[in-house]
């Protein structure tokens, strides 16, 4: 029963890893060329692009979420098995130790394939095609979570006012990436 609860949850941050590269990944200019062809999913996905703040908040509280419970489900579930294994070695303390060590390493080992690096393989190899398929649940567990988003995102809001960060982007990059005009070196 707990891999059956293991695997919906890697399922279940499959979704939101996916989630979070296909819409950073996918190109505007694709994602106008399918609106234009009458593809209503490809303009809910343009109009996300435009205020990606909930929609990256939403992805990062499932991501936590099911990483934090994949943990809890998982340690519970393998921890026993590796401890017998290593019983006759160990002793029963040693045994139990050992046993947590392999399950953590286990579960992070299958999440990190299974539920990120994965997907993110896949969402960038076709985000535009993947970001309109996944734009309406998204956007449905955006209307869901908006409460904790709002709060999670005024946090944040808060903490960058605090450090003096700056919460746009002006669209020009680093200082020495902008070519000097009219000095000579």
């Amino acid at each position: 029963q707990s891999l059956l609860v293991i695997a919906l949850l890697i399922a279940l941050s499959a979704f939101f890893s996916l989630a979070e590269i296909a819409l950073a990944a996918s190109r505007r200019l694709r994602l106008r060329q399918m609106a234009d062809d009458g593809d209503a999913r490809a303009d809910l996905v343009l109009r996300i692009q435009e205020q990606p703040g909930y929609y990256f908040t939403v992805v990062q509280i499932g991501l936590n979420a099911v990483a934090i419970l994949g943990g809890v489900v998982g340690e519970g579930a393998l921890s026993p098995y590796f401890a017998r294994l290593f019983t006759g070695w160990l002793g029963p303390e040693g045994a139990q130790s050992a046993g947590f060590l392999c399950s953590f390493v286990t579960i992070i080992a299958v999440f990190l394939v299974f539920a990120d690096l994965f997907p993110k393989r896949l969402g960038m190899n076709d985000p535009e095609r993947l970001a309109v398929r996944i734009a309406k649940p998204m956007q449905l567990l955006i209307t869901t979570f908006k409460p904790l988003g709002w709060l999670f995102t005024a946090c944040t809001d808060l903490l960058s006012k605090l450090m003096d960060v700056q919460n746009e982007r002006d669209g020009v990059g680093p200082r020495e990436d902008i070519p000097r005009v009219g000095k000579v070196a």
